[in-house]
C-alpha cells in the first residue's frame, strides 16, 4: 500500500503524540500518585513487604516505609477495593468476611491503614536489592535512611556473615544477584559500614558495597583454587590474634554443588591488602568429619580460657588464637560418647557432657535416639528443643547463638525445619551455658500464609547492634521462596535480607526457668573482642 508524504508525515505525528502520551503516564509526579501507607498498630511504624491486591489481580507490595504509591490510569479519582495481607499481621475485615478495604483513589491524598501485628518480632525493613524506599520517594517523600535505589547493581543476596574487624563493620552475602544478566556473583560479595556505636539499626544500615570498578557490580570476594567451577560460600567467621598479636579474620569455606553437598571445603584468611579471603588450608569433607567453623562462632571464656563455640547450638570448640583455629587437630567436640563407644557418666550415674578434642560432636540424631530409648531425658540433652506451650518437638535448621545482657542468659534465635511454612518459622530459646540444655522455646516470627508461604533461613541475631542493655535485639534472614513451594516470588523482596527486632521482656515469650547448663562458660567483655 502506497502513501503520500503527507500521510506519512501525519502518521509519524499522531504516532508522537501516542508516545508522548505513554511518557507523561509513565513519568507521573509525586502529585498524580494515590499514597497507600500500611503502618503497625502497635508502634505506628511502616510495614515493609505488605501485599495490596486489586480485583484484577495487580499486586503491589510496601517498600520499607510501608507505602504504595498507587497510579493507574483509568482506575483514579474512584473507589476502588484493596486486598491487604502480610506475614505476621492481621488483615481488615470487610463486609461477608473479605480482608481488604474500599479506598478512593483520590491523586495527591494519602490515607493510612493500621494493621495488628501478630508476630511478636517486628518487621523493620529490607536490607538488600533495589528500590528499599521506591514508593516513599516516588511520593516526593524522605527515606528514613539515604540509600541509593539501587546500590552496588544487587537485586537479591544470600544469607548474611557480620564481624568488626580491622576497625570497620564487615558484612559478606553468599550468592548474588545483578540488574544486567540472570547469573550474578558466587563468590561472595562484601561490604562496609559504620561502627555499631555509630549505627541505630531501628533506622537501618547504609552499605559501602565493594565493586568490580565505580559504579559497577559487586566483585568476589573469596578466592579458591578449584578444579570445577562451583559456587563459594562462606561462614565461620573468627577475629583472632597470632603470637605476635597480628590480628587476622579467618573463616571457612565450602565450593557446593547445585545438590548443596559439598564438594570441597578449608579455611581462609582475609587478605587486608586486597580485601579479599584467601584459601589458607583444606579441611575433610563434612560427611568425613564435623569439627570445623561454620554457622556464627561466638567468643567464650571456659576453663579459664577463651574459645570459639559452633554451631545452633554450639557442639564445636576450639581456642581462639590464630594457631589453633588453623590447626585442624585443635578443634573439640561435645559429646558424651566414650572411644568405644559407650556413654559417659558421673559418679551419679547420669549422663556426662564433654569436651574431647578430636572427637566427632554428639548430633542431632543421636541425642534424638537416646532420648527416645529413655537413656537420656530432654532436661539433661544438650538440645531438645520444644514449644514452651504445646511441648511439640522443633526442629532446629539453622540460625544464631548470642550472649543477653537483659537475660543474663544465652539466646538461640533460628529457624524451624518442617513447620508451618518449611524453612520459613523464627523461634526464640534461652539457656544457661551456650552449649545447653536447650529445651523450651517461643514463635516470634512466621512467614507462612494461606496459599503462600515463604521461607526465611539462616537468620542471624546482631549482638553488635542490640540496644537497651540487651532488651532489644535485631536479627535478620533470607527471604525468598526456594524450598516454601510457593512458585511466584514477591517482586524486590524475593532473595533478600529482612531486618526484624525483637523485645525480649515481651510476656509473649517468657518461658519456663532453663535448667543449670552443661558449662559455666561466660561471654567474652564485648568491648574486649573485636569480633562480639
Amino acid at each position: 500500500m502506497f502513501t503520500s508524504a503527507r500521510h506519512r508525515a501525519a502518521m509519524l505525528t499522531t504516532g508522537a503524540c501516542f508516545l508522548l502520551g505513554l511518557m507523561t503516564t509513565v513519568h507521573a509526579g509525586p502529585e498524580d500518585y494515590f499514597a497507600i501507607r500500611v503502618v503497625d498498630r502497635e508502634t505506628g511504624r511502616g510495614i515493609p513487604l505488605v501485599e495490596i491486591r486489586t480485583t484484577d489481580e495487580s499486586r503491589y507490595f510496601t517498600d520499607s516505609n510501608g507505602y504504595v504509591a498507587y497510579h493507574e490510569p483509568g482506575l483514579m479519582d474512584q473507589q476502588v477495593w484493596f486486598d491487604i495481607r502480610s506475614w505476621g499481621y492481621e488483615s481488615p475485615v470487610g463486609p461477608y468476611g473479605t480482608t481488604g478495604i474500599a479506598l478512593t483513589t483520590t491523586p495527591s491524598n494519602e490515607v493510612l491503614v493500621k494493621l495488628q501485628r501478630t508476630n511478636v518480632a517486628e518487621r523493620l525493613y529490607r536490607q538488600t536489592g533495589v528500590g528499599i524506599y521506591r514508593d516513599t520517594m516516588l511520593l516526593g517523600k524522605t527515606p528514613t535512611l539515604d540509600v541509593p535505589l539501587v546500590n552496588g547493581k544487587v537485586t537479591g543476596s544470600d544469607s548474611v556473615q557480620t564481624v568488626v574487624y580491622n576497625g570497620k563493620m564487615r558484612w559478606f552475602w553468599q550468592d548474588t544477584n545483578q540488574i544486567k544478566f540472570a547469573l550474578g556473583n558466587y563468590s561472595m560479595t562484601g561490604a562496609t559500614s559504620p561502627l555499631p556505636s555509630e549505627l541505630d539499626a531501628n533506622i537501618g544500615i547504609p552499605f559501602t558495597y565493594f565493586l568490580r570498578q565505580p559504579g559497577r557490580f559487586v566483585r568476589s570476594m573469596a578466592r579458591v583454587e578449584q578444579e570445577a567451577n562451583h559456587p563459594i560460600w562462606v561462614d565461620g567467621l573468627m577475629v583472632v590474634r597470632d603470637s605476635d598479636q597480628q590480628e587476622h579474620l579467618v573463616a571457612r569455606y565450602v565450593a557446593a554443588r547445585k545438590d548443596f553437598s559439598v564438594a570441597q571445603t578449608g579455611l581462609m584468611v582475609y587478605d587486608d591488602s586486597e580485601d579479599v579471603f584467601v584459601e589458607h588450608l583444606r579441611l575433610p569433607l563434612p560427611t568425613e568429619s564435623r569439627l570445623f567453623p561454620r554457622d556464627h562462632p561466638i567468643r567464650v571464656k571456659a576453663d579459664e580460657s577463651e574459645y570459639f563455640y559452633i554451631g545452633t547450638p554450639p557442639t564445636v570448640r576450639v581456642p581462639a588464637d590464630f594457631e589453633s583455629i588453623t590447626n585442624p587437630s585443635e578443634y573439640e567436640g561435645l559429646t558424651c560418647f566414650s572411644d568405644d563407644g559407650s556413654i559417659d557418666r558421673n559418679e551419679d550415674d547420669r549422663i556426662q557432657f564433654r569436651w574431647k578434642r578430636g572427637k566427632q560432636p554428639i548430633s542431632q540424631e543421636q541425642i534424638d535416639t537416646l532420648i527416645r530409648e529413655g537413656v537420656l531425658t530432654p532436661e539433661e540433652a544438650p538440645s531438645a528443643l520444644r514449644d514452651a506451650d504445646s511441648s511439640k518437638p522443633v526442629r532446629v535448621a539453622n540460625g544464631s547463638v548470642a550472649w543477653n545482657p537483659y537475660l543474663r542468659r544465652w539466646t538461640m534465635l533460628f529457624c524451624e525445619q518442617g513447620g508451618d511454612s518449611f524453612l520459613g518459622e523464627v523461634w526464640f530459646a534461652t539457656a544457661n551455658s551456650p552449649e545447653g540444655p536447650w529445651g523450651h522455646c517461643r514463635k516470634v516470627a512466621t512467614h507462612a500464609r494461606p496459599g503462600q508461604n515463604m521461607d526465611f533461613y539462616n537468620p542471624k541475631q546482631h549482638p553488635e547492634l542490640m540496644r537497651d542493655d540487651g532488651r532489644t535485639i535485631f536479627f535478620e534472614g533470607t527471604f525468598v521462596n526456594t524450598f516454601s513451594g510457593t512458585t511466584v516470588p514477591v517482586p524486590r523482596y524475593n532473595y533478600n535480607q529482612l531486618m526484624y527486632r525483637l523485645d525480649v521482656s515481651d510476656g509473649r515469650i517468657k518461658m519456663p526457668m532453663p535448667p543449670p547448663g552443661l558449662s559455666n562458660a561466660q561471654p567474652v567483655d564485648r568491648n574486649a573482642s573485636a569480633n562480639d
